[in-house]
């Protein structure tokens, strides 16, 4: 039995890999989402950990982001890397989850900034542009997650902190 090597993905990072004895891990999951791509059958997996919807939005801050921070740009590069790695598109699964609410700001009930909502639709634009489609996922909400792809079975779990544990 060989033992598991945990690599845990930050804000704006991404990690591909074909060892099966690699789990990627997002701590802490809320607005921000995480996008999986597996290959079941070549037992290669990756994972991204996206903050943002637009790199237009880069722009306004005037700093440098990590090259997975925004969902417009990390899509492309996760399904790139999967692809050298050895995954085939043809073989993808492909799995969502985050984008909770936490907070209320616009007052009266509605959030005017909707990150989680945006990044979500920005991702799912961004996998059907590419030609991939996501099967599963676990978003919205109001509570933060933590999530793992095991790369030996392709298990997505999905824990909400403070509530269940889901597999994708």
């Amino acid at each position: 039995m060989s033992l598991q090597t945990t690599e845990t993905i930050l804000h704006g990072e991404l990690k591909v890999s074909n060892n099966r004895s690699t789990v990627l891990y997002i701590a802490n999951l809320t607005t921000s989402m995480a996008v999986a791509i597996y290959d079941p059958v070549l037992k290669v997996g990756g994972m991204a950990h996206i903050v943002l919807p637009e790199s237009r939005l880069a722009a306004l801050e005037g700093e440098e982001k990590p090259p997975a921070t925004f969902a417009d740009e990390a899509v492309p590069l996760l399904v790139e890397a999967y692809l050298e790695a050895g995954g085939q598109k043809q073989n993808a699964q492909v799995r969502m989850a985050g984008g909770s609410q936490l907070f209320n700001f616009g007052g009266g009930g509605g959030n005017y900034l909707n990150v989680g909502s945006r990044n979500s639709t920005a991702i799912r634009a961004s996998l059907s542009k590419l030609g991939f489609t996501l099967e599963k996922a676990d978003t919205g909400g109001n509570k933060a997650r933590r999530v793992r792809l095991v790369i030996a079975s392709g298990q997505f779990s999905v824990a909400q902190l403070g509530g269940t544990t889901l597999s994708l």
